[in-house]
């Protein structure tokens, strides 16, 4: 499992962004976010650098 902290984070819209970018790669991926503190918990299959390369792509780089 991966947590990240994303700044760019800040409504509902960006934490489906982030969803929809992650589905790509991990169709079975299982995601939490929380926009209180900024934070996304990914469990996932796929390598971290490939899940920071699709976060930031999608326009949410997280602070790593």
């Amino acid at each position: 499992m991966y947590t990240f902290h994303v700044p760019k984070m800040s409504c509902g819209g960006c934490v489906n962004s982030i969803k929809n970018a992650i589905k790509k790669v991990d169709d079975a991926a299982i995601i939490e976010a929380d926009l209180t503190t900024k934070t996304v918990k990914i469990e996932t299959i796929s390598s971290k650098n490939e899940i920071v390369d699709v976060m930031t792509y999608a326009g949410y780089p997280p602070k790593l």
